[in-house]
């Protein structure tokens, strides 16, 4: 449940923005990586701290700042002043629960997502938050956790191949956002490949384990659809803005993404029916297997009640019976209940009830 509502930190009647907490002595500070580029050079430099970031940046040319880690406030709070990045912004940036969302501010925008990565495993779905604010010449980046999918856009600025180093800022970070939503749909193909496996194993062999395991997914597909359906919303906040900071020549770019978003949420939909489907089959399944249980009980019971009506006769401790003294009594009345019960066995059965 914590991953479905997370208790906010910050305390009731606070101020507006962030608060300075630093925890960089816990050992949680933030690495920073600058990358400044045009379009006949590339230059990667780590600077120990956001103020020796800022000589680092040249306005011939794009800067691509990453900051990863969220919890040195001290850090984010000199950020802010540096680069007069509004305190609500900075609030959300270092706010790991924040859902998906766009807004734009006089000097930037900003974005929020969620990247999601799948463990197949334990069928389980992590998420890292990460923002961008964009500016001029600009693009500052912040992670909480290390993203895989940055690997792939800095390759894309090694080749220099392309427009991504001479189409600017929001080019960078139209780049950024479409590799973090693309993330999402391997996401949903490992999902997919895990409840085709869990459908074939019910088809197969079905336990009470399969009970558990729908429960799991279903739990982590509402969590997915919970991350990524507020990025439909930023997309289009961002599609209709009118900063001068989203070119034209980009807006159709974003609505390939939003369209990707589109076709995620689609499929999402579409696992959510086939789970109900397979919890609705596991029900049926469970309940035929019990309905066939009962029927071979009540068959049995059906049978031994005349056996049990004749067993009690003689079973009686009256001193005149007839039967009593006869030699073959014993055996003619076992040879009666056998085919008594013969009898009855071979009535159902054409009955078709077993």
């Amino acid at each position: 449940m914590p991953r479905f509502f997370r208790k906010s930190e910050k305390k009731a009647g606070s101020p507006p923005g962030l608060q300075i907490e630093t925890r960089a002595a816990l050992g949680t500070g933030s690495d920073i990586c600058v990358l400044s580029y045009s379009k006949d050079s590339l230059e990667t430099y780590y600077p120990p701290d956001i103020d020796a970031a800022l000589p680092l940046i040249q306005k011939e040319k794009t800067t691509w700042i990453q900051v990863t880690g969220i919890h040195d406030h001290f850090a984010f709070s000199r950020m802010g002043e540096l680069f007069n990045i509004h305190t609500l912004t900075l609030e959300d940036m270092v706010n790991p629960a924040h859902p998906p969302k766009f807004e734009d501010f006089d000097n930037y925008y900003y974005v929020t997502l969620k990247q999601l990565a799948f463990d197949p495993r334990n069928h389980e779905i992590s998420e890292n938050q990460v923002s961008l604010a964009v500016m001029d010449n600009l693009v500052i980046f912040v992670q909480d956790k290390p993203s895989p999918c940055l690997r792939a856009v800095e390759k894309r600025l090694e080749a220099g191949r392309g427009n991504i180093r001479t189409a600017g800022p929001g080019y960078l970070a139209y780049a950024l956002i479409d590799a973090v939503v693309d993330q999402s749909f391997d996401v949903v193909g490992q999902i997919v490949e895990t409840v085709e496996s869990v459908e074939r194993d019910m088809l197969e062999n079905l336990n009470p384990d399969h009970l558990e395991q729908i429960h799991r997914l279903k739990r982590e597909v509402i969590f997915f659809n919970k991350q990524l359906r507020p990025v439909r919303g930023a997309l289009l906040s961002l599609i209709k803005s009118e900063s001068p900071l989203v070119p034209d020549a980009t807006i159709r770019f974003y609505a390939d993404i939003l369209d990707h978003v589109n076709h995620i949420l689609d499929a999402v939909s579409s696992l959510q029916e086939i789970l109900s489907s397979m919890l609705d089959f596991y029900m049926s399944a469970q309940g035929n297997r019990m309905n066939e249980v009962m029927a071979t009980l009540t068959i049995i019971s059906t049978i031994f009640i005349p056996l049990s009506f004749l067993a009690g006769i003689y079973g009686m401790n009256f001193k005149f019976m007839p039967e009593l003294e006869w030699q073959w009594g014993y055996f003619a009345l076992l040879g009666g209940m056998a085919a008594i019960g013969g009898a009855m066995v071979v009535y159902f059965k054409k009955k078709g009830w077993f």
